[in-house]
């Protein structure tokens, strides 16, 4: 078969509207589907949480990232990320509105303290931030931000 002859079958195809259609949804959807399993591909799941203790930000001490007993969200930021800025307030919201006991936010790949407090100053988050450090991201295999973690009542 020849390139023109491929063009035109293309040009063909490309004509039929709703076939065309369905084409190119099924492709953006596989890419995001492929990008979002190779984001996800060295998660653990089903696997007790690893043992957390954290500095809270707030200098009040520290705080375990999981809360045993009740289902919640381990949520983890970094400040200069876009995406977290308009998704960490979501996870508020949950708590807020008990759809989910806790939610515990973790901060990430930040320059200094400052910078924390800079985003949830602007993000107007309430929930306890704690303070992690890189032995945080391979603990919990992070490699990507936002990364939550769904804590089942066991841990």
């Amino acid at each position: 078969m020849s390139i023109a002859a491929v063009k035109a079958a293309w040009q063909r195809f490309r004509e039929r509207k709703a076939l065309s259609l369905l084409f190119d949804v099924t492709v953006i959807v596989a890419v995001f589907l492929s990008i979002h399993a190779w984001q996800t591909r060295q998660l653990p799941l089903d696997e007790p949480a690893p043992p957390t203790l954290l500095e809270r930000l707030d200098g009040s001490g520290f705080a375990n990232a999981v809360q045993v007993g009740k289902p919640g969200i381990v949520y983890f930021f970094a400040p200069w990320c876009t995406v977290c800025k308009t998704s960490i307030d979501n996870l508020d919201d949950l708590v807020r509105e008990g759809d989910i006991a806790w939610g515990s936010a973790i901060a990430l790949d930040y320059g200094s303290e400052a910078a924390v407090r800079d985003f949830v100053a602007d993000t107007g988050v309430t929930l306890p931030v704690l303070m992690g450090h890189a032995g945080t991201a391979a603990d919990w295999s992070i490699r990507a931000y936002p990364t939550y973690y769904v804590i089942d009542s066991a841990g």
